[in-house]
């Protein structure tokens, strides 16, 4: 069978056009793929440096210096990029005043007891807590603190309590002096 001339052109041109529009087609999913890789690489890598800028830090309370801070308070503290640790040492009888941070703060009584006035549901509200027991205050939620007798508080604040960078107390902790 014997085909015109005038159909192979025609069979011809649209196979071409298929062919061209597939060959953009597949341009197209090349050139989308390399620029998903391309940010999927970036991502990775830097997410490789951010790490390899992290500081890993290693600390011992044990051998860290107390600062005393108020009248039968001394605390030892680190910070990392986050958050903070502090050991508090408190004396029986030892007061942080009532005050507020814009950060959480969880309290953790390794040893002894304490009487905190706190804000809890709208209510002023005083909870003993001793030995063993975790508190929790969301940012800005006031407490204050009596030792009831020696005790060892560890807190972890998230974030970093910026008002602590500075050598200078902050003022509610000095009113504890």
């Amino acid at each position: 069978m014997t085909v015109p001339n005038i159909a192979k052109a025609d069979i011809l041109n649209a196979f071409n056009f298929r062919l061209a529009t597939n060959f953009k087609s597949i341009i197209a999913a090349l050139g989308i793929a390399t620029l998903f890789v391309s940010h999927t690489a970036n991502a990775q890598i830097t997410t490789k440096d951010s790490i390899a800028t992290s500081k890993v830090q290693h600390f011992n309370f044990d051998d860290m210096e107390s600062e005393t801070i108020g009248e039968g308070i001394k605390r030892k503290w680190f910070h990392g990029e986050k958050g903070q640790m502090t050991i508090f040492n408190l004396e029986k009888g030892a007061h942080i005043p009532w005050h507020q941070h814009p950060n959480e703060q969880i309290t953790y009584i390794m040893s002894g007891k304490v009487k905190i006035k706190t804000m809890i549901d709208g209510i002023e509200t005083f909870v003993e807590v001793k030995a063993g027991e975790v508190i929790v205050f969301p940012e800005n939620v006031p407490h204050e603190f009596w030792a009831l007798e020696e005790t060892v508080d560890l807190d972890v604040h998230v974030p970093v309590r910026e008002d602590w960078l500075s050598k200078e107390l902050p003022e509610y902790l000095k009113k504890s002096k």
